[in-house]
């Protein structure tokens, strides 16, 4: 009787060999994971170092926006004193006027009746 699990002198178990296969891939795959994680690194930080430098030119432009708002805001508000100045003098020499107007009209009335 032979024994079936015995075989002298043929190859290596089929077993075996998937073993091995199987082992020299994922050290292959780990050391292709790493380049590959070390790349994906390298692009991360190029990407957020972009993405730092975009958002540091977005704040210098919000900046340099809210300064020329806030000084058109200031030309407005000093066009509107001005404004609202001239019209108070113009309301001013308007009632002066009318006033000396009516000075006038009484004066004369009262000298027509005398």
């Amino acid at each position: 009787m032979t024994n079936m699990n015995h075989n002298e002198g043929s190859i290596p178990d089929a077993g075996v060999e998937r073993g091995l296969s199987h082992m020299f891939q994922k050290q292959r795959r780990t050391h292709i994971d790493v380049s590959s994680d070390a790349r994906l690194r390298k692009k991360e930080k190029h990407l957020f170092k972009w993405v730092e430098e975009a958002l540091f030119d977005e704040i210098h432009w919000m900046d340099d926006h809210q300064a020329r708002i806030a000084e058109e805001i200031e030309d407005l508000r000093s066009s509107m004193q001005k404004t609202v100045e001239e019209e108070v003098m113009k309301l001013k020499n308007s009632l002066h006027v009318d006033c000396v107007g009516s000075i006038l009209s009484i004066l004369c009335l009262w000298t027509k009746c005398d």
